[in-house]
Order: structure tokens, then sequence, then C-alpha cells
């Protein structure tokens, strides 16, 4: 699979080129096409069940360990990867990039995914491929392209064959433990957060909510947890995991941060921000499709953010603040913003797994920068910020 290259604009290279060092950026371009190197499985409270589910990965095909640190993750590693070629004379379907980037995991294609089907036919073996025509997996048809265009939920074919089998909770077939799977950068934002029992926290992007629970967890449920996010279509998922997990301190809004900053007065001990970003850290990426431009807006929406979440942070109050990308705008920029401008400092963290050390713009403070390339996770950035008083 080496052949397969992200298709990425020369700018933006070049600017990885210029932030990461070539030979840091040449790593980076080479992994970011491929799953992490490994995946945890947070198991939630229960830990009694961690043996029972290291077999049943184990029984699937998958390498599992438990953390050695933290007994409530399973360290799992993908298979793959598998030698795929273009089926001669086979039918194509196209689907989008967010579907091939699953597709190209092991995950079956589902049919809102599909972009074109040309006389497809039920049992026809195909080609699966991205807009970029990138091929991505093979697959077995469960519908004919009549179908996939009535139909907008289902599953239009069954992967056969993809580069990667990526491990997921169908395989595990077990409905009655809780648990999600979450990066160990994702984990580490939380913990590092250091919640207590009597803090009131606010998580101000909240969904999927993983680290929201993770934070309930952390202080044995009884911290009063506020989750906020912008999507009402997610924080509804949010809303029936509370009930699913039986949590009773996380009340879950949909809205704006910014919006409600302006409305609430209410003031929290500890604040989580893991705001939108360019999301150039996820694995695998098979395209990249943002300019510097875009980074710059989103960098701008992201001092928004934080400004909105000062206003509700109590002095001597704490921030970690984390995102899923690469980028010095969104990242250290903005931790340079929090301590020029909002008084605020940088101060340790209790856990640092982050093995990258290359330095970012002549930038020192302590923090957790998380390259594909040198870690083996996605790419990742963790700050933790105290309030001065006022």
């Amino acid at each position: 699979m080496s052949s397969i290259i992200p298709i990425i604009s020369e700018e933006l290279k070049r600017y990885l080129e210029i932030l990461l060092g070539n030979e840091v950026s040449k790593k980076y371009l080479q992994k970011i096409i491929t799953p992490m190197e490994e995946y945890s499985l947070h198991v939630y409270r229960d830990i009694s069940r961690v043996s029972e589910i290291l077999d049943n990965l184990k029984l699937n095909g998958f390498d599992a360990h438990q953390h050695k640190i933290f007994d409530n993750l399973i360290i799992t590693t993908p298979k793959g990867p598998f030698e795929l070629t273009h089926l001669e004379g086979s039918k194509e379907i196209i689907v989008d990039n967010r579907a091939a980037e699953m597709i190209y995991q092991g995950a079956d294609l589902f049919v809102p995914g599909v972009k074109r089907a040309n006389r497809v036919k039920v049992g026809d073996v195909v080609n699966i491929l991205n807009q970029k025509n990138i091929l991505v997996a093979r697959a077995e048809a469960t519908m004919s392209h009549n179908q996939m265009l009535m139909e907008n939920q289902g599953i239009a074919a069954r992967n056969i064959l993809s580069p990667y089998i990526v491990p997921n909770l169908e395989l595990l077939n077990d409905r009655d433990t809780p648990m999600y799977f979450q990066s160990i950068p994702a984990y580490l934002a939380s913990i590092n957060l250091d919640p207590k029992p009597e803090d009131k926290i606010l998580d101000c992007c909240a969904a999927p909510g993983n680290k929201t629970f993770h934070l309930s967890e952390l202080t044995e449920d009884q911290a009063q947890i506020i989750a906020v996010d912008r999507s009402k279509r997610r924080i509804e998922k949010i809303k029936s995991k509370i009930r699913k997990y039986k949590t009773s301190n996380i009340t879950a809004y949909t809205g704006n941060i910014i919006e409600l900053s302006k409305k609430w007065n209410v003031k929290f001990d500890k604040i989580l921000i893991d705001p939108p970003c360019s999301s150039l850290g996820l694995r695998p990426r098979l395209i990249h499709n943002v300019d510097v431009k875009t980074i710059k807006s989103i960098a701008q929406y992201q001092k928004a953010i934080l400004f909105a979440c000062d206003e509700l942070l109590k002095d001597n109050g704490t921030i970690v603040y984390s995102t899923c990308t690469v980028t010095k705008e969104e990242n250290e920029e903005i931790i340079h913003h929090a301590v020029e401008n909002m008084d605020y400092r940088v101060v340790e963290q209790n856990f640092v797994f982050s093995k990258t050390e290359i330095s970012i713009a002549d930038f020192t403070f302590p923090v957790q920068r998380f390259i594909p390339g040198i870690d083996k996770t996605l790419g990742y950035f963790i700050a933790k910020l105290q309030k001065s008083k006022s």
C-alpha cells in the first residue's frame, strides 16, 4: 500500500515543511494515510470486564493488552496493511471522502456514502473508489444501483478486502458494558484537567462526549458537569449515553458557548476546550483540502471560544485546551495569546506521553504535541492553563 500518497495542495505541503521541518513533515505525510498504530478502548467504570474484552479482541485476531498505567484502557492494533489491487473488469462504486476513509479501515459501505454506482447489481463484486479515484476496498454489493438511489439508509456493499481492519465495538458483541474507543491524547486531555468531586466543570465543545464521561468517571460521578455543543443531534446522542450509563451529574445543552457565555451567570472551576479545528491530525486522511486561509479563520474562532470561556472561569481556575490538529495557529499561537493578552500561565501536565520534541516557532511553554510519524496516535495538542487572580 506504499503507492498511496495523500492528496495535498502545494500550499499546505509547503506550510507543513516550514512548520515541522522536511524530515518530520515527510514522516507525517507517510503516516497520515494510515490508521493509528495503537487504538485505546476505554472501559467505562467496570474494569472487571477488561480480561473478558481482551480475550474477545484476541479471538477476533487483534493484538491487545491492558495499558500499563491506566487499567481501564485496552490497547489494540489494527490488522494490515493488506495488498489491494484494482479488480480488472469489475464495476465501480464511487463514494464520498468521509465514507472512503471508513471503508479503507474495514467498514462496510452505507448508502449515504454512495456518490455513483452505475449498473451495479446485488451480488456484484465491485471496486470502491473515493472521489479522487483512489482505490479503498473491494466489496460485494447488497443493493442494486437503483436501490442505492432510492434508499437513504442501510448497507449498500459488504467489505471484502481493504488495506486495514480497525477494531470496532460491533465485533465485541457486548451491549452490557459501557465502553468506547478514545485515543490516548484525548484520554490525557481529560485526566490532565485534574477534575475533583467538588468541582463545577464545563466541557464547552463536548460532542461526542467521550471526554465528558471520562471527567465524570474520574470524579466518581460527583462533579457537576455541563456539556455544551452546537449540534442538537450530537447533544441528543450524549443525552442518550447519560441514560444508558446511568450518569446523574452531567447536564447537556445545545448551543454556541460564545453566545451562552453572554447569558449565563455562572462560574466554573475547570473548563475543557476542544474546539472545532482543521482536523489535520485525524487518521487516516487520504485527502487534505484545508488551506492556510481556512486555518487562520478557524484560529480566530478558537480565540473567541477561549475568550467566552474566560468569562465563565473562576479566578485561579483551570483550562485544558486541546485540538486534533498540527498547526501552530490553532495550537501554540492560541496559548501564546492566552498568556500575553488574557492573564493566564501555562502549567505542567501530570501525564505527559508525547514523544514529539520539535520546536514550533520558538515556543517554550510545557505543552504536549503528538505528530503522526513520531507518535503512534493521531495528531493532537494539549495545553493546561491557569487563570491568575483579578
